[in-house]
């Protein structure tokens, strides 16, 4: 497991370094099977969208479900004590969507 530094920009834009690319935080991490979570402080908070996913039945409600944990995932890389992405991607392969089929 690997720590991805945030770099913060002025325009409020949090991106890293992902296998030799700056990416977004926002919209590329959130969707990343790599992404095990964002530290703040000492904690690991765990990638909520991904979580959402992993517990879905599926049916009707399975939208919904996404769309909160991608807001909990982006309310959660905004808090100023958050400082990195937790990335389990050792390999160095990069982005893997975490909705692909298998």
């Amino acid at each position: 497991m690997k720590s991805l530094s945030f770099d913060r920009k002025p325009n409020g834009k949090v991106t890293v370094m992902c296998n030799g690319k700056e990416v977004s935080v926002h919209t590329t991490c959130v969707f990343c099977e790599h992404c095990a979570g964002i530290r703040v402080n000492r904690r690991v908070a765990p990638n909520p969208y991904a979580q959402a996913l992993r517990n879905s039945k599926g049916g009707m409600g399975l939208d919904e479900e996404l769309m909160t944990g991608m807001v909990l995932f982006n309310t959660a890389v905004e808090d100023k004590n958050a400082t990195d992405i937790e990335c389990s991607d050792d390999e160095g392969t990069g982005f893997v969507t975490v909705s692909r089929r298998r």
